[in-house]
């Protein structure tokens, strides 16, 4: 479904409480389950229309295969994006005052799709990537924190103090970037393969190697592990 100027129009919005005993302090629009899809051409121009006033944006469960561009939309400070399909971040295209993001739930596989947090909004303090490929992998919460030092918790659970310090080491270290981390979460799956499949045929053994090497999700992995260990 593309998105229209009477989807944004028609939008349900309520205000949420917030701290301190406080009631009606922040706007929320919500403009989801309806199948939205990414539109380069008219996404702008109908997210022109979103009220002044909106603080929280909900997108949850529609199909954007990435983040839209809210750049201009200053006073909007949560935005939720859960179970889409948004494969990488680009820090660029958030709300310059944002406090909030969900990404939980999409197809972020790769630490090099966080590699956009650098450009983050510096207000950014709470992110979550749950249900996220990436979250498996090794050092991932110290590879997010280096890339956006400001958080303050991360998929739900605060930012420790050695995390921050890792991260700033992490940061600082030559040449440190994705492709260590990512080598060593593919060897550490290669040398697993190798055990299991040494107990099978030259034909099974050889396609599964094939399948493994070319897989490219987790999903994808666990599905070629659970058939190596009944015996295929």
């Amino acid at each position: 479904m593309k998105i229209t100027p009477s989807v944004v129009l028609d939008a349900p919005t309520y205000y949420v409480s917030h701290f301190n005993g406080t009631y009606d302090t922040e706007k929320c629009v919500v403009v989801r389950d309806l199948g939205i899809e990414c539109d380069e051409e008219a996404m702008p121009a109908v997210l022109a229309k979103l009220p002044k006033s909106t603080h929280i944006l909900d997108l949850t469960n529609n199909e954007l295969n990435e983040i839209p561009d809210l750049s201009a939309h200053n006073e909007i400070m949560t935005l939720l994006l859960g179970r889409n399909r948004i494969s990488k971040i680009d820090g660029r295209r958030l709300p310059r005052r944002l406090r909030r993001l969900v990404l939980a739930s999409n197809a972020i596989e790769q630490l090099a799709a966080l590699e956009g947090l650098r450009d983050a909004p510096k207000t950014l303090e709470n992110l979550s990537l749950r249900g996220n490929g990436v979250c498996h992998l090794e050092d991932y919460r110290v590879f997010v924190v280096s890339r956006a030092p400001q958080l303050k918790t991360l998929d739900f659970t605060k930012v420790g103090d050695q995390e921050r310090s890792a991260g700033r080491k992490f940061r600082k270290s030559p040449g440190k970037g994705t492709a260590p981390l990512q080598k060593e979460f593919k060897d550490k799956n290669e040398e697993l393969m190798d055990v299991i499949v040494g107990k099978m045929s030259d034909e099974v053994r050889n396609r599964l190697k094939d399948e493994l090497a070319a897989a490219s999700t987790l999903d994808e992995i666990e599905r070629i592990e659970k058939l190596l260990s009944g015996g295929v």
